[in-house]
């Protein structure tokens, strides 16, 4: 299955943001508590969380969804994907489904991004006499 150069990009910027978004709010709760953290007991701590919240768990819902939407994405690329090698086909699909944040980009890389897959990762060719 083959993409035009927009759609590599889109699914290209969709997959970064899958994987990258549990890093943000890694770095986001890092700042938040460590912000409280140097603040004085007279300081409205949580006055800060809330204004957080309001904007970071709609985000939270949309890339969860978005999570599933890619997921469908890459399980119908790799049925698509028949040139492809069967058992590395498998486990990529193993590592979206239970690892969507390393599979993801690690099967966009090899089979999307990639102009010509490595040869490891397609079918053996037979060789013609």
């Amino acid at each position: 299955m083959t993409l035009s150069s927009t759609a590599k990009a889109i699914v290209g910027v969709l997959t970064a943001l899958v994987a990258l978004f549990p890093l943000a709010l890694v770095a986001l709760w890092l700042v938040m508590f460590f912000g409280m953290m140097s603040r004085t007991p007279q300081d409205a701590p949580f006055q800060a969380f809330d204004a957080i919240f309001g904007l970071v768990f709609p985000a939270m819902c949309i890339v969860s969804v978005l999570m599933y939407v890619m997921i469908a994405f890459y399980v119908t690329h790799a049925i698509k994907n028949t040139p492809a090698s069967d058992v590395v086909r498998i486990v990529a699909l193993l590592l979206v489904f239970f690892f969507p944040y390393l599979g993801m980009p690690a099967y966009y890389i090899i089979y999307i991004l990639m102009a010509k897959p490595p040869t490891w990762a397609m079918k053996p060719q037979p060789v013609a006499p």
